[in-house]
């Protein structure tokens, strides 16, 4: 059976979306998946990942979490198969065996994924 890329996506998302021990919530109770597109825009997905590392920024490292396991799906496989964390989706992507390319890719993925999120994760 074959999928296309936007129902691969939905069908990550809304796993993402149906885990109990999934939170993203922001500081101030905003959902972060709404911000997190215009983050990545305007400063770039590795930026937007390095600020999802601070403590205080649980829904956003949540979020990312979602996205590295999409990244590294057998599905998708834009990413080691071992990712599954931002963490390590941020080692991934600085790492010097990663390529420009490869980080415009995965940024290219990450807000296509994103788009379906913003809609069905709340």
């Amino acid at each position: 059976m074959n999928q296309n890329m936007n129902q691969i996506r939905a069908r990550h998302v809304l796993a993402f979306a149906n885990d109990p021990y999934v939170n993203v919530k922001g500081q101030n109770g905003g959902e972060v998946v709404k911000k997190i597109p215009a983050a990545i825009m305007n400063s770039g997905l590795l930026s937007s990942l390095a600020y999802a590392m601070d403590e205080k920024n649980k829904g956003w490292k949540c979020v990312f979490d979602g996205i590295a396991m999409h990244l590294s799906s057998s599905e998708i496989g834009f990413v080691d198969s071992d990712i599954a964390t931002a963490e390590g989706l941020l080692e991934f992507l600085t790492a010097e065996s990663t390529s420009s390319d490869k980080l415009r890719e995965v940024s290219v993925e990450a807000m296509a994924w994103l788009d379906f999120a913003r809609r069905l994760v709340k």
